[in-house]
């Protein structure tokens, strides 16, 4: 089982993997982040994210738009971190994605900046916040843009903007700037000649064409394909593979030169 996340809401992706009683790893990718959500006849037993594992790792996820996916019935799963049942965890899942739509009126993006702001003489009364509200205060320096202070906090950017939206509307914090979007990322072409070499591999001379023509239906081209569509463009080629046995070898073969790649 594999497919795209913008076609897909994670919520979805999970009542479907756990009602269906699915067992092994499900991994999702985004440009260079991935998580991988562990099961096991249907109970959601471990997950690993950038930031960490265990539940968190589960709402990584949460604001992703777009992205990858697919289910490794064959995955073995090295510990336990998650104790709530599966029904649990989609409620979970499912409340932090409909704040999302709500947070994402202040927050459209992890690049906003903001600064703690100057309440005036009228406030005179005790201001109480919770301990991870306090963390996550003490770095907005109007400086540091929302997912750096998420990743420098190592809690998930939803959580974080979360916080964030609650201590806006408490007038608290206000927008600093918005800095302007990173240039994207492009892909060597040696990971690229890489990709056809495995491919090469599994269904033979025919793998150059498939390749470009791949990378071409997704309106780009060799020497400038971005990093955000790798991972679709995995997808897409192993549904030109027919026989199960090498799709496989070579969605595997892939996930890991593309988490080396994304480790580099």
């Amino acid at each position: 089982m594999q497919g795209n996340l913008s076609q897909i809401s994670l919520t979805d992706l999970l009542l479907l993997v756990t009602t269906g009683k699915k067992s092994g790893v499900l991994k999702l990718a985004r440009g260079k982040e991935s998580v991988e959500v562990y099961l096991a006849d249907g109970s959601i037993v471990h997950a690993v994210c950038p930031i960490g594992e265990g539940e968190k790792a589960l709402l990584y996820p949460v604001t992703w738009g777009e992205g990858t996916f697919s289910l490794l019935a064959d995955g073995t799963t090295p510990t336990t971190t998650i104790q709530k049942s599966a029904a649990e965890i989609l409620d979970e899942v499912r409340a932090m994605t409909h704040e999302w739509e709500i947070i994402l009126e202040l927050i459209p993006t992890g690049n906003v900046i903001f600064r703690i702001a100057d309440l005036g003489e009228e406030q005179t009364g005790p201001i109480t916040v919770p301990n991870v509200g306090w963390r996550i205060l003490s770095k907005l320096d109007g400086v540091r843009p929302v997912q750096d202070v998420a990743e420098a906090l190592r809690i998930p950017f939803a959580y974080v903007a979360k916080v964030i939206y609650n201590l806006h509307k408490s007038g608290l914090v206000e927008i600093a700037a918005l800095v302007k979007k990173p240039l994207v990322d492009i892909v060597p072409p040696a990971l690229l000649n890489r990709v056809t070499g495995i491919l090469t591999e599994v269904i033979g001379p025919m793998a150059p064409l498939v390749l470009r023509d791949q990378i071409e239906a997704l309106g780009e081209s060799w020497n400038s394909f971005p990093e955000s569509k790798l991972d679709e463009l995995v997808t897409l080629v192993s549904r030109e593979i027919a026989d199960g046995k090498l799709k496989n070898r070579f969605e595997e073969s892939m996930f890991q030169e593309i988490s080396n790649f994304k480790q580099f």
